[in-house]
């Protein structure tokens, strides 16, 4: 039925996206380009770009800058590709809240750099879009200032809903706990016109 998000009863009107600060346990924090990382080099030829990217990567991570959002968890990055967010579900276009879910998304990363995170049972979708964690650099130096897990902060504001993950056969992720926990915490104020505020 046109208008209705079959897979969720949650969206409600544009509110502040709440700043999530997590902090990244990055499994094996070695570089690319061999044993030179683990043991404290650069890999021959790497540039540093002194964010703690080296030619791209962070520790096992992709990096990139987000140059667009198809919808509410399908982003473009710079030198990356498709990206598909682990875990999450938005509505589909011509769906109640697709394009608040999309703007929600579109002022949290696009323009942004990125860190993207591994973490399905499988590299890509069906699709062909990369499936990753969505890690937004909020940098400012400031208390509280660090990456903001973008699956987890749409979830948390209604745009989003826990989703592909094992409870619906599509395997454990890590952050899923995490995930599932803020959906069943979030409000439930029901699917608003994406016109209304």
């Amino acid at each position: 039925m046109m208008g209705e998000w079959k897979a969720g009863p949650r969206w409600h009107g544009m509110g502040r996206l709440a700043a999530v600060a997590v902090v990244l346990a990055l499994p094996g924090c070695a570089t690319t380009g061999g044993d030179a990382g683990a043991a404290g080099g650069d890999a021959a030829g790497a540039v540093d770009d002194g964010a703690g990217a080296v030619d791209g990567q962070v520790r096992g991570a992709e990096v990139g800058v987000v140059e667009r959002v198809v919808d509410g968890d399908t982003i473009d990055v710079t030198g990356v590709g498709r990206i598909r967010v682990i875990g999450i579900d938005t509505p589909e276009r011509g769906d109640c809240g697709h394009d608040s879910a999309t703007a929600a998304m579109s002022a949290l990363v696009l323009g942004e750099r990125v860190t993207l995170v591994a973490g399905a049972a499988d590299d890509a979708d069906r699709y062909g879009r990369l499936l990753r964690y969505v890690d937004v650099d909020e940098g400012g130096g400031g208390v509280g200032a660090g990456p903001v897990d973008a699956g987890l902060a749409l979830i948390e504001e209604g745009w989003a809903i826990a989703r592909y993950d094992s409870r619906d056969g599509y395997g454990r992720h890590p952050r899923e706990d995490a995930y599932v926990t803020a959906d069943l915490e979030a409000a439930d104020l029901g699917c608003y016109p994406d016109s209304e505020p």
